[in-house]
């Protein structure tokens, strides 16, 4: 009577599984909704939970770059940008961490870099001041977008247009999204030092490292108001949290993220970062809702092509 054989995988079959399980979805501790910080201290960009603040993970830690200061995620790509005070403008991939490229790295202080909407790449020097623009796929130098005096960090706002803060100048810039032509400007109170730009309710929130302050200014720039955080004295970055509507402020000396009511801008929080990193940190970001592409697969794929 026939044996029967102990069953085994074909060679195709096996390498197809494989291919399967390589596609599948893997768990993983941070992701889209989470909020993610930079550090110029231990330069860690580090992952908490965007509804609690519990830590979750580290995204990375900086290559041959030092000093994390600006960290900006791709609307599309599935890409985070993460600028430096020496060494260039890392970019990573939102969900592993991996390093991708490095843009510009003897560029000296480069803030901040951020995806424009054709798919460059924009980065703001200390070294040249200005607004500078890179080939997303070679990261080669294409061309200089505006000049503007010490770059801090910046944002697109709710009508397309790129705004630039200038640590230096105390100053707030407005420029076309493409050609980097001149919108608007307005100078924040002498002394000042923008850090970085968040827009609310028709408002602009600009971080003041001088006043150690959030400014706030209306449609027409007109100065409107301020508030603080608990023990603040260098609050950097502010982001709006996509869930809830409220003020998230980073502060490099409290070492925690602050907490704000959207409305009567009362602080809630003073640590939402549970636990708090232990080291100074500088921005703040939210992963928008851009998972990395994957390729559905199923065991009947597998055994259609086993077939």
């Amino acid at each position: 009577m026939p044996v029967a054989t102990p069953f085994r995988v074909r060679p195709v079959a096996a390498a197809l599984l494989a291919a399967a399980l390589a596609f599948a979805p893997t768990a993983r501790a941070a992701g889209v909704g989470d909020l993610f910080v930079t550090s110029d201290a231990s330069n860690l960009v580090r992952a908490y939970d965007g509804s609690t603040g519990v830590f979750d993970s580290n995204l990375c830690s900086s290559a041959s770059a030092t000093g994390q200061l600006a960290l900006h995620f791709g609307a599309t790509n599935g890409r985070a940008l993460v600028g430096h005070f020496g060494g260039g403008v890392e970019e990573r991939d939102a969900t592993t961490g991996a390093l991708i490229k490095i843009y510009s790295p003897s560029g000296g202080w480069q803030w901040a870099g951020i995806y424009a909407p054709n798919g460059n790449v924009y980065i703001g020097s200390h070294a040249t001041n200005d607004v500078r623009v890179y080939d997303p796929s070679t990261a080669a130098f294409l061309s200089v977008l505006f000049p503007i005096p010490g770059p801090s960090d910046m944002e697109f706002g709710p009508n397309g247009n790129l705004y630039v803060c200038s640590y230096t100048a105390g100053l707030v810039r407005e420029v076309a999204p493409l050609t980097g032509a001149p919108v608007s400007q307005w100078f924040l109170p002498p002394g000042a030092r923008a850090n970085d730009i968040a827009f609310l309710n028709g408002e602009f929130l600009i971080t003041d490292m001088s006043t150690a302050t959030v400014l706030r200014y209306d449609a027409a720039h007109t100065l409107v108001g301020s508030f603080a955080g608990t023990g603040f004295v260098r609050p950097h970055g502010i982001a709006i949290g996509p869930a809830d509507g409220r003020i998230y402020v980073a502060d490099g000396v409290t070492t925690q993220v602050h907490v704000f009511d959207p409305l009567t801008f009362a602080e809630l929080n003073p640590a939402f970062l549970s636990p708090g990193p232990g080291d100074k940190i500088v921005d703040v970001a939210f992963r928008p809702d851009t998972p990395t592409p994957t390729r559905a697969s199923s065991w009947g794929r597998v055994k259609a092509g086993y077939r």
